[in-house]
């Protein structure tokens, strides 16, 4: 049974953490949790360079108040739960998340991602970045576009996407997948993707090995889901990792990508280390655990 109580909301401010906003309420309200909001003030280097003349020039008191303010006036109409909290601070603003997660409790992180230009697209910001690196908790993350305000769906669950991989650890991740699909009564389908396969083979004998290789893939996640008691539809496709997820994602018409995270050195359990590159191609919010 998932126990999500208390989520973390890292907020800057920006479009995309306005555009996310009514995903995070409408996950808390669905797992009866409290939300807080984190905006954190983060000094230019010049203030740990030389901090006594820095706040001799700038008023930091002034600009955190400031930040208070603008927190308290973000997204107005959600958040009203007597629990949810909104607190603006001062550092570093990876860590504080990350330190406030181990001290506070959280169970789930909900974030964008600043998929912003012809090039950052490519790249995750460093906060979230850093923040998927770091924590062994559930991380939501938003759909990686250029424009936030032009593909924005509602905050729906109605179907589901687990990636797996051939490892152990994905009997665990099955079932994760399968308490999130339950509990919102909606519909989970795998896919896993055999890297270095295209659909079609250039030889009679190219092709039969892929038979094999997509039938030996087909067979370990067959194990995996009798040792997760699930019996879910499965989708085998070769090709690169996250254009697999993404096109499976696509096809699913999904809601959500629900993924590991983490480096695994198992053989066949490199899904892991591709964790970003799904959450930047993904077409729906990712959940990776």
């Amino acid at each position: 049974m998932l126990n999500f109580k208390h989520i973390l909301f890292p907020v800057d401010l920006s479009e995309q953490c306005a555009k996310i906003a009514p995903f995070v309420q409408a996950w808390a309200a669905h797992f009866s949790a409290r939300v807080t909001l984190l905006n954190v003030l983060e000094m230019p280097p010049a203030y740990y360079a030389e901090s006594t003349a820095f706040v001799g020039l700038v008023d930091i008191e002034a600009v955190l108040e400031e930040r208070r303010r603008c927190l308290e006036s973000f997204a107005p109409e959600a958040f009203r739960n007597p629990e949810d909290q909104r607190i603006a601070t001062m550092g570093v603003t990876a860590m504080t998340i990350l330190d406030f997660v181990q001290r506070e409790g959280v169970d789930l992180i909900m974030m964008p991602t600043h998929g912003y230009g012809p090039f950052r697209r490519f790249l995750l910001g460093s906060v979230a970045a850093k923040v998927l690196h770091d924590t062994g908790c559930p991380v939501w993350t938003s759909v990686h576009v250029e424009q936030p305000s032009s593909v924005w769906s509602p905050p729906d669950c109605r179907r589901i996407l687990c990636a797996v991989d051939l490892t152990a650890k994905s009997v665990g991740l099955i079932q994760w997948a399968k308490g999130l699909a339950d509990s919102y009564g909606a519909t989970l389908r795998l896919v896993h993707a055999v890297e270095g396969w295209p659909e079609a083979s250039p030889t009679a004998a190219a092709d039969k090995f892929r038979a094999f290789v997509f039938d030996y893939a087909s067979q370990e996640i067959a194990s995996l889901q009798q040792q997760a008691g699930t019996n879910l539809e499965v989708q085998v496709c070769g090709g690169k990792v996250a254009s697999v997820v993404h096109a499976a994602a696509v096809d699913f018409n999904a809601d959500l990508v629900v993924i590991g995270r983490g480096v695994l050195q198992q053989r066949l359990g490199r899904l892991r280390t591709y964790a970003y590159e799904i959450i930047r191609e993904s077409p729906c919010p990712v959940l990776s655990t």
